[in-house]
């Protein structure tokens, strides 16, 4: 290995890909991608004919059929995935395994895998799917269900199972009750069940009403919208209080807000309130922007405040009376946001000793 002018350990190029798309993400891949220095890119393809001969930073995009000639690794797919990876299969008889996602290359080394132990060459580059559970080390159930069981879709970052385990691990066997705003196929669902064991009761909330098909034992399914505060205040009137709120749902900024604003107060004492993918408030496209006022994560900056607000004068800083005494703690993490409940009176001190 060798060390580049930015002092970071470097890799031999370990994958040959050939990168299919030539759009927008397919320059984002290039110009971002952190793992560049461990992937050996053989050629770049497009379905457009108008691209073909183009350049593409340092590379001239072909046709697809021109890839039969080249040896490599992987076919990373860019854009439309499902649909380029059938017309690979059928077309050209590339073999499934051979075509992954962007998403899915990942260099231990330089990865947020949470708890998740990767027992394999901390500087290669790996398609995630070629890893079993002889390469993978987990160290919590939901891990554990998540990578090696059969489930719906489930799609989470890594780090969070970590974040999920450390606030959730109290209420396991024990007649816990959870609402996850956002059911999509089910699977974090089915997951939660599994992970919280038999005496959980768990509900979703989705504005796509084919979720109710994802009902089973123990898991209901309610359909609305996580904006509609009415009707956050019917679901937790019908099924709560909730020990556990986990916002998976539209991740706009707004939303994430009204959610809070409508379900904390009803949120059970000692209770956990997580909203995750709060990146999104750096996102134009979902309302986001740095520092901006209206985003979640500013919004929950200034929760902070409430955790000190018998030393804070109201004629000083107008609080937001409803959260006053009932935040605990708040925890920042990398898309995720966890906020303690608990009902507190004034704190105070004493002097002890001689």
């Amino acid at each position: 290995m060798v060390q580049t002018n930015k002092n970071k350990l470097v890799g031999q190029k370990n994958m040959k890909i050939i990168l299919f798309g030539a759009g927008k993400k397919a320059i984002d891949f290039l110009e971002q991608c952190i793992f560049m220095d461990y992937l050996d890119i053989v050629m770049i393809i497009d379905n457009d004919e108008l691209k073909w001969g183009t350049n593409l930073n340092e590379f001239v995009v072909c046709e697809p059929k021109s890839m039969q000639a080249q040896e490599f690794d992987k076919i990373v797919i860019t854009t439309h995935y499902d649909e380029i990876k059938n017309q690979l299969i059928k077309e050209y008889n590339i073999l499934p395994e051979k075509i992954t996602r962007v998403e899915y290359l990942i260099v231990p080394s330089l990865v947020n895998a949470g708890t998740i132990q990767l027992n394999c060459s901390k500087n290669e580059c790996y398609d995630i799917n070629d890893l079993d559970a002889r390469n993978i080390t987990t160290t919590n159930a939901l891990e554990e269900y998540f990578l090696f069981q059969d489930h719906r879709i489930i799609n989470k970052w890594w780090h969070y199972f970590e974040i999920y385990h450390e606030f959730f691990q109290k209420y396991v066997n024990k007649p816990v009750k959870v609402l996850e705003i956002g059911v999509y196929k089910g699977g974090s669902l089915q997951m939660w069940k599994h992970y919280f064991g038999e005496q959980a009761f768990i509900v979703g909330i989705d504005i796509d009403a084919t979720c109710k098909a994802y009902e089973e034992e123990n898991i209901e399914i309610c359909i609305g919208s996580q904006d509609d505060k009415a009707f956050l205040e019917k679901v937790s009137s019908e099924y709560g209080p909730f020990d556990i709120i986990i916002d998976d749902g539209s991740h706009a900024v707004n939303h994430q807000i009204a959610s809070f604003e409508a379900l904390y107060g009803l949120l059970g004492n000692a209770g956990v309130y997580l909203c995750e993918d709060t990146h999104t408030s750096y996102w134009k496209s979902f309302g986001g922007e740095y520092l901006g006022q209206k985003t979640f994560v500013e919004y929950a900056k200034t929760l902070i405040d409430e955790l000190h607000n018998q030393h804070i004068s109201d004629k000083e800083i107008p609080l937001k009376a409803q959260f006053r005494n009932q935040i605990k703690s708040i925890h920042f993490y990398d898309s995720v946001i966890v906020f303690e409940k608990r009902l507190s009176g004034q704190s105070f001190w004493s002097m002890k000793g001689n």
